[in-house]
C-alpha cells in the first residue's frame, strides 16, 4: 500500500542533506536531514511489521532481514564501484586511506571507523569519499536490533496464546513502550556523554544517535500506513486549517533549523536533532492525513524522486567533491552534482536494482562479457584502494609538525627530556614520516635552520627580550619547526580542529595563571564558530596591562563567505587599538591558494609557504614592538 505524499518526507530530508552539502553557508544546518530519514526509516519499518503480522499471524525475520540487505547494500556497492575509477581525478589526498573507507563502507562501520579516527563530520582535513556512508551503518545497526525485539515480541505474546486483534493489539503496546524506553534513554545517554570538544561520538554513535528510529516506531503504532476506519474516517475530515498550521510549524522549524543550526553549536547535537525528530514525525502524521483527504496522485517527480532519494544519497557525495574540484562556482557544481547523482540514482534504482528482487536477466546479463567487465572493474577498484596512500600530505605535514613541537618542548626541559628528544629524533629517523616530497629530508633537518627561513625578517630585539605567546589551529601547528627557529623562547599551543571558543579559553586560564606573554600571537578562524568576533573582542579586553596583540586573518578556499565578514570584522574593530595589530593572511594568500595543499587551508610542511607565513608574522610583531602597549 503506498501513501500518497509520503514522497514529500523523504525528499524534504534529501533536499536538507543536498543543500547543506553544496550550499554549506546558506543551510549550514541541512545535516538534520538524516535524522528525517532515520524517523521515516524507523517509521516505515514498523509499520510494514505491523501490516506483516496482521496478514499473516507471525514475523519472518530471515525475509525482512533479506529485504532490508537487498535494498541497501547492492546499491552501496555500484556506487563505491562507479566512484573509485573517478576518484583518480582527485588530488591522492582525496583517497588518503581509502581501503579502510571501503571496508567500512560495505561493513557498515563508517560511524565507528569515524569515532576511532576521531575525526569530526565537519571538520576534516580532507573531505573523505565514503563518510556519508555513517548513516547505513546506523541504519543497519538499527534494521538488525529491531528485527531481534519485534521477533521477540511476537514469540512472547504466542507463547501466552495470543492471536488475530490481540496479538496486534498488545505487540503495538509492548512496541509502544520498548519503543518509548529506547528513544529516551538514547537522549539520556546523549546529554550524559556529549563532550563539546569531541563531538564525533555523540553524532556517530548509535547509542546516542538512534532515537530518530524509535520516534518514528512510536508515530507507527498511532498513525501507521493501515489504520483503523475510524482513524480513517477522523483524517478524511479533518480540518484543512488545522492541517496547514502543523504543516506550516513543523515545515517552519526545520527551516529555522537548517538555515540557523550550525553544526558546532554546543545545542545543535544536544537539541536540534531531537527537534527535527520530532518535526519530522509531525510531518509523517500531516501527509498521512492528507492521504485520507485527497483523491489525486502525486505527480509522477515526486515519486521518481522520492524511490530514487536513497541512491542520490549516496552518489551525491562523492560526485559533488569530484565536480567541486573542477568547478569553482559553488552553484552551478551543485546543480550539476545534483542531476549527475539523480541520473547514476535511476540507473541503479530502474535498471539494477529489479534483478536483485526477483526479475529476469535480460540476456546480455548472462554474457560472460558481462561478468568479465564486472570483474574487471572490480579488480580496478581494487587496485586503487589498496594503491591508495594511508595518510594525506595534508596529515603527514601536520603529525610531523606536532612531533617536532613535542620534541623542541621537551628539550627546553633539561637532560631528562633531552633523552626522550633523543629517542624521539631515532624513532623519527627509521619511521614514515621521513619523507622528501615534503621537505623533511631527515629529523635534524625538521629541526630548520635560520638558513632555511632567509627570506623571513629578522625578529626585533624588543620582542625577543620580552616573552611571547602563541595560540593557534592546525595551520600553527604546521609551521611550528619553522617558529621554534624564530621564537625559541616561545610559549606555543596549537591543536588541530581548535577553534576561537578553544583559543578564547585558553587565553583566559594563562591570563589567570598570570603565564600569559607580553606579546600574543592568535591564529586561528579556520574551524569556523557563531561567535568569533566576540571572542575576539574578549581577548582584547581581558588581556593584561603592557599586552600587545598580533590577530592572523584565517583563510579556507572552500569557506571565504563566512571567513570574508569575519576577516572584515576583526581589521575594523582593531582600528580602534593601536596595540593590536593584523596580519592579513588571508589577503596575502588568496590570489596564491594553489600553493596550499589540496584543502586550500594548510601548507605544512611546505617550506616556500611556511616562510611566507611566518614573515608576515614576524612583520606584525616587529610593527607592534613600536607602539605602547595596552594601557
Amino acid at each position: 500500500m503506498r501513501i500518497k505524499w509520503f514522497s514529500l518526507v523523504r525528499i524534504i530530508g534529501l533536499i536538507l542533506v543536498l543543500f547543506y552539502h553544496f550550499f554549506v553557508k546558506q543551510f549550514p544546518g541541512g545535516f538534520i536531514g538524516v535524522d528525517i530519514f532515520f524517523v521515516f526509516s524507523g517509521y516505515l519499518i514498523t509499520s510494514l511489521f505491523f501490516i506483516e503480522l496482521e496478514k499473516s499471524q507471525t514475523f519472518d525475520i530471515l525475509k525482512y532481514y533479506k529485504r532490508r540487505f537487498l535494498r541497501i547494500f547492492p546499491p552501496l556497492v555500484m556506487m563505491i564501484m562507479v566512484v573509485l575509477p573517478f576518484s583518480l581525478l582527485l588530488p591522492s589526498d582525496f583517497r588518503a586511506n581509502l581501503a579502510k573507507q571501503v571496508s567500512a563502507a560495505i561493513g557498515f562501520a563508517t560511524n565507528r571507523f569515524e569515532i576511532l579516527s576521531g575525526s569530526s563530520y565537519e571538520a576534516q582535513q580532507t573531505p573523505k569519499l565514503f563518510v556519508h556512508t555513517w548513516t547505513l551503518s546506523l541504519e543497519f545497526i538499527f534494521y538488525l536490533i529491531w528485527g531481534v525485539i519485534l521477533l521477540g515480541i511476537v514469540l512472547l505474546l504466542k507463547h501466552f496464546k495470543q492471536k488475530d486483534k490481540f496479538l496486534i493489539g498488545y505487540t503495538k503496546i509492548l512496541v509502544l513502550i520498548v519503543s518509548l524506553f529506547l528513544a529516551v534513554f538514547s537522549i539520556i545517554r546523549l546529554q550524559l556523554t556529549f563532550d563539546p570538544h569531541y563531538l564525533s561520538y555523540s553524532y556517530f554513535s548509535f547509542s546516542t544517535h538512534m532515537f530518530p528510529f524509535f520516534i518514528g516506531a512510536i508515530t507507527a503504532v498511532f498513525f501507521g500506513i493501515k489504520i483503523e476506519p475510524e482513524k480513517k474516517a477522523f483524517f478524511a475530515s479533518y480540518p484543512l486549517k488545522k492541517w496547514v498550521l502543523g504543516t506550516i510549524l513543523a515545515s517552519g522549524v526545520l527551516l529555522f533549523l537548517t538555515i540557523f543550526g550550525k553544526f558546532e553549536s554546543t545545542w545543535t547535537i544536544r537539541t536540534n536533532l531531537i527537534l527535527s525528530s520530532l518535526m519530522a514525525a509531525l510531518l509523517i502524521v500531516q501527509f498521512r492525513i492528507l492521504h485520507e483527504r485527497t483523491t489525486i496522485d502525486e505527480p509522477k517527480g515526486l515519486t521518481v524522486l522520492a524511490d530514487t532519494s536513497y541512491s542520490v544519497y549516496l552518489f551525491h557525495w562523492p560526485v559533488w567533491l569530484i565536480i567541486s574540484h573542477f568547478i569553482n562556482q559553488v552553484f552551478i557544481a551543485g546543480i550539476l552534482s545534483f542531476f549527475i547523482s539523480l541520473l547514476f540514482a535511476c540507473l541503479v534504482y530502474y535498471g539494477v536494482e529489479p534483478y536483485f528482487h526477483g526479475k529476469a536477466l535480460p540476456t546480455f546479463m548472462k554474457e560472460k562479457l558481462f561478468y568479465a567487465g564486472v570483474g574487471a572493474l572490480s579488480l580496478i577498484c581494487l587496485v586503487i584502494a589498496i594503491s591508495a596512500p594511508k595518510l594525506s600530505k595534508i596529515e603527514q605535514s601536520i603529525n610531523e609538525a606536532q612531533i617536532s613541537q613535542t620534541m623542541t618542548k621537551l628539550d627546553k626541559q633539561g637532560q631528562l627530556a633531552q633523552n626522550l628528544v633523543d629517542t624521539g629524533k631515532g624513532i623519527f629517523a627509521n619511521t614514515a614520516w621521513q619523507n622528501a616530497s615534503l621537505g623533511f629530508l631527515s629529523s635534524a633537518d625538521l629541526q630548520l635552520k635560520q638558513t632555511v627561513l632567509k627570506d623571513v625578517e629578522t625578529t626585533s630585539d624588543d620582542v625577543l627580550n620580552a616573552t611571547q605567546t602563541i595560540l593557534g589551529d592546525s595551520v600553527m601547528v604546521g609551521v611550528v619547526p619553522y617558529l621554534t627557529t624564530i621564537l625559541p623562547d616561545a610559549d606555543v599551543s596549537a591543536e588541530v580542529g581548535r577553534n576561537y571558543d578553544n583559543i578564547y579559553k585558553l587565553f583566559a586560564q594563562k591570563v589567570k595563571e598570570k603565564t600569559i606573554g607580553s606579546y600574543i600571537v592568535i591564529s586561528a578562524g579556520a574551524n569556523v564558530t557563531a561567535d568569533m568576533i566576540t571572542d575576539v573582542q574578549k581577548i582584547i579586553s581581558e588581556s593584561p596591562k603592557g599586552s600587545r596583540i598580533v590577530f592572523v586573518t584565517p583563510f579556507d578556499g572552500n569557506n571565504m563567505g563566512a571567513l570574508n565578514q569575519f576577516n572584515a570584522q576583526l581589521r575594523e574593530m582593531t582600528k580602534q587599538y593601536p596595540w593590536v595589530v593584523i596580519v592579513d593572511w588571508a589577503a596575502y594568500i588568496s590570489p596564491l591558494q594553489n600553493e596550499l595543499w589540496a584543502d586550500k587551508i594548510h601548507f605544512g610542511g611546505k617550506p616556500d609557504v611556511s616562510s611566507q607565513y611566518l614573515d608576515l608574522v614576524v612583520k606584525g610583531l616587529n610593527q607592534v614592538s613600536k607602539v605602547k602597549g595596552k594601557p
